[in-house]
């Protein structure tokens, strides 16, 4: 029996003209859109912090290592000098060169002066060199703790600090008018950028080391009974 010529047709159509359904995109909803700009800003909210943080590091490790390289070319002076620290520019008048040029050759010419995190980008340094190890320093002239030999705690005793936004005395801090007594800490913080790193800033030790302290920490070791961290001086005597 022959096929309905009718469905026939049909069929060849159906084969060569396939059926095509169309179906309308949806887009987001309100209620989506909310969803995903609420997870952005939860994501940003997380990144950032620790980006900053990251950040912060990275600063520090590199002033960390700006002051182990001062630390560095200091003992390879001392070496050339009779074991002698470097001077300020308060012994210019007596022929001295400060430490800013005279360290410069023992790194070739690389040390770097100013941390990335310097408040005052004006100043032109940040790491400033503790006025006790200079001689005859000024509020206490008869000191002279510039030859090693005569600190004694050399792993305890600063030797370098980062510099406060606030503190202007070129290459050396100010200390000494306090020989006899304790620096209080107002005074220390008032020249020295005690959290600069986040809470806690970089110290180089005569010793040539560095350490990353807190503004505790910092204020333990001043307050501390015989402590040598500013002063090398023998608490017991009272002369040198």
């Amino acid at each position: 029996m022959p096929a309905n010529p009718v469905s026939a047709i049909i069929e060849r159509h159906s084969a060569t003209h396939p059926l095509k359904i169309h179906t309308r995109k949806r887009g987001f909803t309100l209620v989506e859109l909310l969803i995903v700009i609420a997870i952005i800003v939860a994501l940003t909210a997380i990144a950032v912090p620790i980006y900053r943080s990251l950040l912060t590091r990275s600063h520090a490790v590199k002033c960390f290592n700006n002051l182990r390289q001062i630390g560095l070319a200091t003992m390879m002076y001392a070496g050339d000098n009779n074991m002698t620290l470097p001077v300020t520019s308060h012994q210019r008048r007596a022929g001295g060169v400060s430490w800013t040029i005279s360290l410069q050759p023992y790194a070739s010419g690389t040390i770097a002066f100013k941390c990335d995190q310097d408040e005052d980008a004006a100043r032109p340094y940040t790491y400033i060199i503790n006025d006790y190890l200079t001689p005859n320093p000024s509020g206490a002239p008869q000191l002279d703790f510039s030859r090693l030999a005569k600190i004694d705690r050399p792993a305890s005793t600063l030797l370098f600090a980062e510099a406060s936004a606030k503190y202007k005395n070129t290459d050396h801090f100010h200390f000494t008018p306090y020989h006899g007594g304790v620096v209080p800490f107002s005074e220390f913080a008032s020249q020295v950028a005690v959290e600069c790193h986040g809470d806690k800033a970089n110290y180089l030790f005569t010793d040539g080391h560095v350490e990353s302290l807190t503004k505790k920490e910092v204020q333990a070791l001043l307050e501390s009974p015989g402590s040598r961290f500013l002063d090398p001086s023998d608490p017991e005597t009272t002369t040198e």
